[in-house]
């Protein structure tokens, strides 16, 4: 018996399936910038006391609450949102606070626009100090190395609900108006 005929089949498949899973894990940050950041820092201690991590390499993510351009480049006043595996902002109210970022290049505020999730790695710059509402607010200062802006989500609804046994109408459906089909003898 010829194993050729079997055997090539299943090498391709074995490739598809490898090549498949591998594009599941794609990270948003590259992965030397990944070596040098903190995993273990948790945003509540950077919020805290952000001139102590001056200087550290971290990651962070969350919602675009606001975006300016400046002279010097573009700052970015994010929501922080925790992240998953891949470095997205996981979609949920729980929030460790704000944090601002500089990032040397313009951004266009149409397109890193509010509500969109962004993740950024780069370094700890200290902290900015701004207003949210009437509120003094200390925000964590971080410079933009890497930004990558997450693509919309769209909710899709489903259709209209579909009832089998309502169309083509029963010839009972005009005489008894909320009847359906096998249901119509009930009322």
């Amino acid at each position: 018996m010829d194993r050729s005929g079997w055997q090539r089949p299943s090498l391709w498949a074995l490739i598809g399936v490898v090549a498949l899973l591998s594009t599941g894990c794609a990270h948003a940050i590259s992965e030397s910038l990944r070596a040098q950041a903190e995993p273990s820092l948790p945003f509540a201690q950077l919020r805290a006391n952000p001139e102590a991590y001056k200087d550290r390499t971290v990651i962070l993510g969350g919602e675009i609450l606001h975006t300016e351009n400046l002279q010097q480049g573009t700052r970015l006043e994010v929501l922080q949102r925790a992240l998953d595996r891949t470095e997205a902002p996981v979609q949920t109210d729980a929030t460790g606070g704000r944090f601002m970022a500089i990032c040397p290049e313009y951004l266009d505020p149409a397109v890193y626009a509010r509500g969109r999730r962004i993740t950024i790695a780069g370094r700890v710059l200290g902290s900015y100090t701004g207003k949210v509402g009437e509120v003094e607010y200390i925000y964590p200062l971080i410079s933009c190395e890497e930004v990558h802006l997450w693509p919309r989500t769209v909710a899709v609804t489903p259709p209209y609900y579909y009832d089998p046994w309502y169309w083509p109408p029963h010839p009972y459906i005009f005489w008894r108006p909320y009847a359906r089909w096998p249901y119509y003898w009930y009322w």
